[in-house]
């Protein structure tokens, strides 16, 4: 099930919805100040394919993250 990452326009708290499709209004609420307008963050993801071969480790492929800091950078939160 896909997660959206969000941050409230109000207080900026930053928190995950999971939805199947598209999200919906009462997925916007912010669950710590109660605010009903949050944004979509633009985030990575990270899946996984069979190893080729008897044995063979999985091999990992994502898109996103980086920067470093408190997050990885893709929050969106400037560190």
């Amino acid at each position: 099930m896909p997660s959206y990452d969000l941050a409230c326009v109000a207080c900026d708290h930053t928190f995950e919805a999971f939805r199947q499709g598209f999200l919906r209004d009462e997925d916007r609420v912010c669950p710590e100040c109660g605010a009903t307008e949050a944004k979509q963050l633009f985030t990575g993801f990270v899946t996984a394919r069979p190893g080729k071969g008897d044995g063979a480790a999985p091999s990992v492929v994502g898109f996103g993250g980086g920067g470093g800091g408190c997050c990885g950078g893709s929050c969106g939160c400037g560190h």
